[in-house]
C-alpha cells in the first residue's frame, strides 16, 4: 500500500510538472497538439468507418451464418436449389436492383425504392417488425393480395408514425397494397435506399411478364445449418449447379456448369468492392500519423536538448534516470491526450458528413458511430502516439554528462550529445520524406488516372442535361399503348418549358444502371441462349439522340412513323456492328438487317447505327447496345432527359409541376444532373483521389517542416564553429553548401527509400488508376526532383540566416 501511495505521489508530481512546462511554452504546446488532434482525428475516422462497414457482424441474429448462394439468379434456379439443398434453415431471394414504385393519395406523391424479397427473408435474417408482422408463404403465390413492409423512415416522414396504419391499404404504382408491418430503423436490407418491401421477387416490374422465368434477375441466399459449413455448401452447390444445366439447358445463369462460385458469408459479398480501398485509406492515414510522430519526436527532441542543464541539476540533487524519463513521458502522454481529446471531438463532428458521402456507395453507412469501442481506440492511439514520440527524447535526455554540463560545456563543442542528437533527427526526417513521397507519388496517380479520365470523351454531351425518373403507374397504364402516349406528353410539356432546347425518354442514362438483353441476327445459326451476346437496352422516344448530341453515323433516328402499328424497328452502336459485322464500317452493311432479341427472339429491322457509348462509365470500353423505339416498347418505368440553356437544377420544378399538371399522382425522383451522374459513377476514385491528395499535402508539409527544423537546430548547434569558420576566412556561399549539403543527403536517403517503398505500395492502387502504370517512370521521376527542389528550398532559409552571423558574435555564443 504504501509503494502504492508513493507511485501515485510521483505520477501526481509529474502531471503537475508537466502542467507546468506546458504552460511555459504555449506556442510549441500549441503546435504540438494541433498537430496530434489532426492525425488522431484522421485514425479514428478511418477507423470508425472499418469498423462498422468491415468488423462489425451484420445486424442480424448469428449474422455469420447467413450467405450469399448465387448471385444473378434466374427463378426457376431459385425454385431449383430452395427445393432441393439440403444445407440450409431457409433459403431466400431478391432482386438483384430496387422497383421504382410511387406511393400516392394523401399527400404529395413520391418515387420510392422498393425491394422485392421472398416472404421469408426476415425469418432468415432473424430480424423482427418493430410493428405489425412479416410476410407469410402464401403471400409469395402468384395472385396473392397484395402486401407491403415500409421503413421506419418512411412511417415517420410519410404516416406521423401512426401505429394505426397497420392493416390499411396504401396505394403503391396505382395499385393497392395492405401494409401488413414496419421494418426496425436502419434496416437496410438488401440494398440501401429502399423504403418498401414487396413479395414475389420474380415479379420484378422492370422486366416484361414473358421474360422473367429466364431472366438472371435474383440474388439466393439463405441460412446455413449449424452443423454445416461453407464449404460443404458449396460442394452440394456444385452438385446442384449441374442437376439444374441438365434439365435447363442454355440458360442465361449457367454458362459452364462445371464452375461454381464459393458460398460465401453475406457481409464479405456486401463489402468486397470497398475492403481494399478502406484498408488503403487506413494505411495512409497510418503513414500521416507516423509522420506527425516524427515530426513531434524531432520537435520533443530539439526542445529536450535545451533543457540539458535543468536535468542535469535534478540529477545532481539526487533524480535518477527513471524520474527524468518518467517527467518527460508524463508530458509527451499529456500533450498527446490533449491532442487526442480534440481529435476524437474533430472525429464525432465529421461522421455525419462520412454517413451521407456521395462520392461513393459505402455499405453500411447508417452503422458508422463514435461509439465505445471507436472511443477506446482514440484513446490507445493517443496513449501509444504519446509513447511514440516522447520515448526517444526521454531516454536521450536522461543521459546527461553531469560533471560536463555543470562545468559550462554541456551544450558546446566538446560534447558528443549534439551530434547524437542530430543523427536522430535526421533519422526522423529520412522516415518522413520516405512515408511522404509514397504518399505524394500514390496522390500524383490517381490525379493522373483522373485527367485522362477527364480526356475521354463519353460519346454524349453531358453540360446542360437535366435526368429525373419517371415511374407511372402499372394500373393506369397498364399497356405499352397507354405508357408510350404518357411518355409523349410529359416529353412535350417538358419541351415546352422556357430554357429547355430538347426533352427525350430513355430506360436508363449512361453510367448509371443498365439493362441487357441477348442478341442475335436472323439468318445466322442460331446459340443457346447462355451463347449469344448481350447488348445493353435502351427504349428511347424519338428526340433522344437529339437531346443526348449522340451523332447517327449510318441510316436515321426514329420518327413518327415508327409505331404499334408498324414494324419493330432498333437503332444499334457501332460497337454492336463490329461484334456481328467485324468488317464494319467495311463489308456488308448491317443497315435494313434483322436482330432477334431476348429469349422469345422479337425481331427488329435495323434502321440506323449511333456513334458509341461509353455506358459503363468512361474507364470501360464501350458495350454494343441496341435502342428501341419508346412508341413501340413503351418500358414499365424510365428517364426524362431535358437539355437546358442554362443551370439544369433551376428548372426541376418547372418540369416537376408540369408532370404533375398533366396527371397529379405521378411524381418524379432521382432529379440530378448529367455531370452528377458521371462524377458518381467515378466516386471511388474521386473519393481516394481527393483524401490520398488531402493526406499527402499534410504529409509534405510536415516533412518540409521537420526539414526545416533539424537544418535550424544544426544552426544552432553549431553557432560557434561557424562564427571560427568566418573568422579564418570562409564565405558565405561556404557555409551555405555546408548546411545544404546536410539537407540534400538527409532528403536524398529519404527519397531513395521513398521511390522503393512507393514501387510496392502503388501496386495496391492497380485497379483505380486509368491508361496509367502503377510504377509510372515519369511520375516517380518528376516528384522526386520537386521533392529535392522544395526540400533544398526549405534548407536554404536557416542556411541563409547562419551565412548572414557575425564572427565575434557567435565565437561568444558559447
Amino acid at each position: 500500500m504504501k509503494d502504492l501511495m508513493i507511485c501515485f505521489e510521483l505520477s501526481r508530481h509529474d502531471l503537475h510538472s508537466a502542467v507546468r512546462s506546458i504552460r511555459k511554452h504555449p506556442a510549441f504546446s500549441v503546435a504540438v497538439i494541433l498537430m496530434l488532434a489532426v492525425g488522431i482525428s484522421a485514425d479514428t475516422t478511418i477507423f470508425s468507418v472499418i469498423r462498422a462497414v468491415l468488423l462489425k457482424p451484420l445486424p442480424y441474429h448469428d449474422s455469420d451464418r447467413i450467405v450469399m448462394i448465387a448471385d444473378g439468379a434466374t427463378p426457376i434456379r431459385f425454385a431449383h436449389i430452395k427445393a432441393a439443398s439440403r444445407s440450409y434453415d431457409g433459403v431466400g431471394a431478391y432482386t438483384t436492383g430496387p422497383e421504382h414504385v410511387a406511393l400516392s393519395g394523401s399527400g404529395q406523391p413520391e418515387v420510392l425504392d422498393a425491394a422485392r424479397v421472398s416472404a421469408n427473408f426476415l425469418t432468415i435474417l432473424g430480424v423482427a417488425p418493430v410493428l405489425g408482422r412479416g410476410f407469410l408463404d402464401q403471400e409469395d403465390r402468384e395472385g396473392a393480395p397484395a402486401v407491403a413492409m415500409i421503413s421506419t423512415a418512411l412511417w415517420q416522414r410519410r404516416f406521423s408514425t401512426d401505429p394505426g396504419i397497420i392493416g390499411k391499404t396504401i396505394n403503391l404504382a396505382g395499385a393497392p397494397h395492405t401494409l401488413v408491418g414496419i421494418l426496425p430503423a436502419g434496416f437496410e436490407f438488401p440494398m440501401k435506399g429502399v423504403d418498401v418491401w414487396l413479395t414475389r421477387p420474380s415479379e420484378w416490374s422492370i422486366i416484361a411478364p414473358f421474360g422473367r422465368p429466364l431472366s438472371p434477375i435474383l440474388s439466393i441466399f439463405g441460412r446455413l445449418r449449424s452443423n454445416v459449413s461453407p464449404a460443404a455448401a458449396t460442394t452440394e452447390l456444385a452438385v446442384l449447379n449441374r442437376q439444374y444445366a441438365a434439365a435447363n439447358p442454355g440458360m442465361l445463369d449457367m454458362k459452364d456448369p462445371q464452375v461454381t462460385d464459393p458460398v460465401r458469408p453475406l457481409k464479405d459479398v456486401l463489402v468486397e468492392d470497398i475492403r481494399a480501398k478502406l484498408w488503403t485509406l487506413f494505411g495512409a492515414v497510418g503513414f500521416v500519423l507516423l509522420i506527425v510522430c516524427a515530426n513531434t519526436g524531432g520537435m520533443m527532441l530539439a526542445r529536450a536538448v535545451g533543457r540539458t542543464r535543468e536535468f542535469a541539476v535534478r540529477a545532481a540533487i539526487g533524480a535518477g534516470r527513471g524520474r527524468i524519463i518518467s517527467q518527460l513521458l508524463a508530458e509527451s502522454l499529456l500533450l498527446s491526450f490533449v491532442g487526442g481529446a480534440i481529435g476524437i471531438a474533430l472525429t464525432a463532428a465529421s461522421l455525419s458528413a462520412v454517413r451521407n458521402i456521395s462520392l461513393v456507395d459505402l455499405p453500411r453507412a447508417s452503422s458508422i458511430h463514435l461509439d465505445a469501442t471507436v472511443l477506446v481506440f482514440g484513446i490507445a492511439a493517443s496513449a501509444l502516439v504519446g509513447i511514440a514520440f516522447g520515448l526517444a527524447p526521454a531516454l536521450a535526455s536522461s543521459r546527461t554528462d553531469l560533471s560536463a554540463v555543470l562545468r559550462g560545456s554541456g551544450e558546446g563543442s566538446g560534447s558528443s550529445k549534439p551530434k547524437s542528437i542530430l543523427g536522430a533527427l535526421g533519422l526522423l526526417v529520412v522516415g518522413q520524406v520516405t512515408l511522404s513521397i509514397v504518399l505524394v507519388i500514390s496522390a500524383s496517380l490517381l490525379i493522373e488516372s483522373m485527367v485522362h479520365l477527364a480526356g475521354v470523351y463519353p460519346g454524349f454531351q453531358p453540360s446542360g442535361l437535366l435526368t429525373m425518373k419517371v415511374a407511372p403507374s402499372t394500373t393506369r397504364y397498364d399497356s405499352e399503348e397507354k405508357r408510350a402516349a404518357f411518355y409523349d406528353q410529359i416529353v412535350d410539356r417538358a419541351a415546352a418549358i422556357p430554357k429547355v432546347s430538347n426533352a427525350a425518354l430513355t430506360l436508363t442514362v449512361p453510367m448509371d444502371e443498365f439493362m441487357g438483353t441477348t442478341v442475335q441476327i436472323s439468318g445466322r445459326p442460331s446459340a443457346t441462349l447462355n451463347e449469344r451476346p448481350i447488348a445493353i437496352i435502351q427504349n428511347v422516344t424519338n428526340s433522344y439522340f437529339q437531346t443526348m448530341r449522340i451523332p447517327i453515323v449510318r441510316g436515321r433516328e426514329f420518327n413518327t412513323h415508327d409505331n404499334k402499328s408498324s414494324t419493330d424497328v432498333a437503332i444499334i452502336s457501332e460497337v454492336f456492328a463490329k461484334t456481328f459485322w467485324p468488317e464494319y464500317p467495311n463489308g456488308p452493311d448491317p443497315i435494313g438487317q434483322t436482330v432477334l432479341s431476348g429469349s422469345e427472339l422479337r425481331p427488329h429491322q435495323i434502321i440506323g447505327i449511333a456513334a458509341d457509348v461509353h455506358h459503363s462509365g468512361r474507364d470501360q470500353q464501350p458495350r454494343p447496345e441496341i435502342y428501341y423505339s419508346c412508341a413501340q416498347q413503351a418500358p414499365q418505368s424510365a428517364m426524362l432527359v431535358v437539355r437546358t440553356t442554362g443551370d439544369p437544377l433551376s428548372l426541376s420544378a418547372l418540369i416537376r409541376n408540369a408532370i404533375l399538371e398533366f396527371d397529379h399522382d405521378q411524381p418524379v425522383s432521382q432529379i440530378s444532373t448529367m455531370n452528377e451522374i458521371i462524377e458518381s459513377s467515378e466516386g471511388d476514385l474521386q473519393l481516394m483521389m481527393r483524401l490520398l491528395g488531402a493526406f499527402a499535402a499534410v504529409a509534405m508539409g510536415l516533412a518540409l517542416l521537420g526539414l526545416y527544423g533539424v537544418i535550424s537546430y544544426s544552426v544552432v548547434r553549431r553557432t560557434r564553429e561557424i562564427g571560427i569558420r568566418r573568422a579564418l576566412g570562409a564565405q558565405s556561399r561556404d557555409l551555405i553548401y555546408l548546411l545544404l549539403k546536410r539537407g540534400f543527403i538527409l532528403v536524398g536517403s529519404g527519397v531513395v527509400v521513398g521511390l522503393g517503398t512507393a514501387a510496392l505500395v502503388t501496386r495496391l492502387l492497380q485497379d483505380l488508376l486509368f491508361h496509367v502504370s502503377p510504377t509510372d517512370p515519369l511520375t516517380f521521376v518528376t516528384i522526386a526532383a520537386v521533392f529535392v527542389l522544395v526540400a533544398i528550398g526549405a534548407s536554404l532559409v536557416p542556411a541563409l540566416r547562419a551565412a548572414a552571423i557575425e564572427p565575434l558574435i557567435a565565437i561568444r555564443a558559447e
